[in-house]
């Protein structure tokens, strides 16, 4: 049997037709001696973190504390979305042949591109793409396709792996690269960047927050392009980062892509992932996969169209703008659920959390450690980069075996990337603190 909540007003109504005043008249029955005053014992509320935390013992759990990011961040992913997304209907991620009698999942999906664009501060998102790292390679394929020019610059702050995914698409002769380096303050070197640039570039791609977890300054990035007419192109790893971060789009950026993960999709060995890419809306055909728009049917109703299929599974091939078919769509729809459960204020709740206990983590680090950071005053969101006197992977096994906290990613030898969440609390950060303290020893 299912249980449906009723409104406060559907409440009253009913309890009038009863002729009744309160709920309280409903057990009036009850002689008074024998009535227990049960909301007097009651707790205060509890948010469902909170719930999880009280029921699921960390004690049963492999990992009681998870600092890892880079790629993949652990966030809260509301209960209702795992029975919402089990339904029948949403079960296949393939793209149907006739959309249009789809019309829930062309809303979904519009209802995804719209909360993305808007995230991403541009005007047109398209309905999901593959991954963060081909949806770079897809955004530096469209700016080649938009300048009619052959090369692209790479930052060399954009996480490895999707470095790794550049090359492999280099190596086939797609478009020639070049490689910017970072300045002392882990950021991109604007004074490199100027002779790196020429008549013949595309586009520059760099990643914010970067690979350590460095706000880029887009705005400064985006003036030094204009004079040649190269398009900025912004990949975000940490989509949390866009509920309080400015937006890469407002600041400038001509095509915003990178991996929503964080919103809604668990992490799990190697994937599920979900791209997405954003741009202008003079730029709207060159972009990569679909797109899905509002209408009416005959008899004037709200209804949704596929505006815009530029796969080569669409058209003919020489014409598509890409040939990666797998669209995501159940993982966009995860992603759509999630943002609409969590609104604007939850999200930008759950963003100034993680924001908050990173703040307290460097500054924790820096008061009860000797470790180093590895750009102490540089701008962040919820990630840093720490440096260790011994090997970063015998720091992470020593603090699993003591106690249970994955305390960061590997990223070098000595390097950990360290990732907060809104899901920590101040005790689980100084316990973090203590573990990296004793491991390093």
């Amino acid at each position: 049997m299912k249980y449906f909540p009723i409104s406060p007003e559907q409440m009253e109504n009913r309890l009038q037709s009863l002729g009744y005043s309160s709920a309280a008249d409903l057990f009036r029955s009850i002689p008074e001696s024998l009535r227990v005053r049960t909301d007097a014992r009651l707790p205060a509320p509890a948010s469902e973190i909170e719930i999880r935390r009280e029921y699921q013992p960390s004690e049963a759990a492999p990992i009681e504390h998870n600092f890892m990011g880079g790629n993949g961040h652990f966030h809260y992913i509301p209960s209702v979305i795992d029975p919402l997304i089990s339904r029948g209907e949403f079960l296949t991620a393939y793209t149907p042949y006739q959309p249009e009698v789809s019309q829930g999942s062309l809303q979904a999906m519009f209802e995804f591109q719209s909360m993305m664009a808007d995230l991403m501060g541009v005007e047109v998102s398209n309905a999901s793409l593959y991954d963060g790292s081909t949806a770079m390679i897809e955004a530096a394929m469209m700016a080649v396709r938009v300048r009619r020019k052959d090369r692209v610059v790479f930052a060399d702050s954009i996480h490895p792996e999707y470095l790794e995914t550049m090359q492999t698409y280099a190596n086939s002769g797609v478009f020639e690269t070049a490689m910017v380096p970072t300045d002392a303050s882990g950021r991109l070197d604007i004074a490199t960047l100027k002779e790196t640039l020429n008549a013949d570039t595309a586009a520059l791609v760099v990643q914010s927050p970067n690979y350590y977890g460095i706000i880029e300054d887009i705005a400064s990035i985006k003036k030094e392009l204009e004079e040649h007419n190269i398009m900025l192109i912004v990949t975000v790893t940490e989509a949390m980062s866009m509920a309080l971060v400015k937006s890469p789009g407002g600041q400038g950026a001509d095509i915003v892509c990178g991996e929503a993960q964080s919103f809604g999709v668990p992490l799990s060995y190697g994937g599920p992932w979900l791209g997405f890419i954003g741009t202008s809306q003079k730029h709207m055909r060159s972009l990569p996969g679909r797109l899905i728009g509002e209408a009416k049917d005959m008899d004037g109703r709200r209804a949704f169209v596929v505006t815009l299929a530029a796969r080569e599974q669409h058209i003919r091939r020489q014409k598509a703008t890409s040939n990666i078919c797998t669209n995501q769509g159940l993982m966009a729809l995860r992603c759509t659920i999630y943002l609409e459960l969590m609104g604007k204020k939850g999200l930008r709740r759950a963003a100034e959390r993680s924001a908050r206990f990173a703040a307290l983590g460097r500054q924790l680090l820096r008061e009860q450690t000797d470790l180093k950071l590895k750009y102490p005053d540089s701008p962040i969101f919820n990630e840093f980069m720490i440096e260790t006197p011994v090997a970063a992977e015998t720091v992470f096994d020593r603090c699993m075996k003591a106690s249970r906290v994955a305390c960061g990613t590997v990223a070098g030898p000595n390097q950990l990337l360290v990732s907060f969440n809104e899901t920590m609390s101040p005790e689980a950060v100084k316990q973090w603190v203590l573990s990296v303290k004793a491991a390093s020893k």
